[in-house]
């Protein structure tokens, strides 16, 4: 079937054509849409993790809360373990070392010879010992330094002052020496 239109131009009805807008002119407002759109759900994004951060931090403070009485005993038990272990190493210092003074005490009793006694036995610095003492001879005062020279215990020996003296109306010679301990403790 065919359709006409009888009535006058001015009285029919005018079909409407839909014109879309331009697409050019609509890019910005979609671009700023979708910005728009990023922006909110970049901040859902982070309110979302700032919450989730709060209720961890509040469940670590839970956590802490109720682990406080063995936080402190640990802390306690730590310091007592500093305290007992640098008393330890103090100790061990003093054990390492306590042989030290026996050993050049001993050397020295090995280098003196007969007829030689030592009357004071001094350390008058950190590696520096003043030895004092009387025999009848000169000669048996240089066989001590000699002795004291080949021992591995002793170097730099001098001899500071070496006297004539009387003891019970016998000739002695006092002296006194002065040598380098070249052992040190490990």
């Amino acid at each position: 079937m065919i359709r006409i239109n009888l009535l006058p131009r001015d009285e029919r009805q005018v079909r409407r054509k839909i014109v879309l807008p331009n697409l050019g002119a609509m890019v910005p407002v979609f671009a700023l849409i979708a910005v728009a759109g990023l922006l909110v759900a970049f901040s859902i994004i982070q309110t979302m993790q700032v919450a989730r951060l709060k209720a961890d931090i509040a469940h670590a403070r839970e956590e802490a809360e109720k682990l406080r009485p063995q936080i402190q005993t640990i802390q306690e038990l730590t310091k007592k373990r500093e305290e007992l272990t640098r008393r330890l190493n103090v100790i061990a210092s003093l054990d390492k070392n306590r042989l030290w003074r026996v050993k050049l005490v001993d050397e020295l009793s090995r280098c003196v010879p007969d007829h030689l006694w030592l009357s004071n036995y001094e350390e008058i610095g950190p590696d520096q010992v003043k030895i004092e003492g009387i025999t009848f001879s000169n000669l048996l005062v240089a066989d001590f330094m000699s002795r004291l020279e080949a021992s591995p215990l002793y170097g730099d020996i001098d001899l500071v002052v070496a006297e004539k003296g009387q003891i019970d109306q016998r000739n002695v010679v006092k002296f006194t020496i002065t040598a380098k301990m070249t052992f040190q403790p490990a």
